[in-house]
């Protein structure tokens, strides 16, 4: 009896130690990687904004787009095509850059939430990034279950 006791209360105390500490991982993941995430697509907005400006030289430019090469991927093909507009012979090709970052905060964004819901990381697949050869602008996109609903 006292060995069936000592037992359960070993197994109590392990689930609870658990349960603290997935809940505490969880805390600081909300409260720090999540936080920074915002930072980063707020500031990857302000750069493309600017970079979309008419009245932008090309030093402050090549200024703007060394700052976003800094905080995209540099393994990426899709962040290299970004990348790619912001220079002064694309400045016309201003909405196809607008389009591709929204992709990628988009995918952030839904990554975002993935990762800070642990019901989602059981029962869903991560987000993909939506490429923007394959996006439609008209269609529906399911972020949370990696398929298009659009053909």
């Amino acid at each position: 009896m006292v060995t069936e006791l000592l037992a359960s209360t070993v197994v109590a105390a392990v689930v609870s130690g658990l349960v603290a500490l997935l809940t505490a991982e969880r805390r600081i993941a909300a409260e720090n990687v999540i936080q920074e995430r915002m930072k980063w697509r707020e500031n990857v907005r302000r750069l493309v904004k600017e970079a979309i400006q008419r009245d932008t030289g090309e030093i402050q430019l090549a200024e703007l787009r060394a700052e976003l090469a800094l905080r995209l991927n540099p393994h990426d093909p899709e962040d290299h095509a970004i990348l790619s507009l912001i220079v002064p012979e694309h400045a016309n090709r201003s909405e196809e850059l607008t389009q591709r970052v929204s992709l990628l905060l988009k995918h952030d964004w839904e990554r975002a939430k993935y990762e800070s819901s642990l019901w989602r990381r059981l029962w869903e697949e991560p987000p993909e990034r939506v490429a923007y050869e394959v996006y439609k602008l008209e269609c529906q996109h399911d972020y949370r279950k990696r398929r298009l609903h659009c053909r």
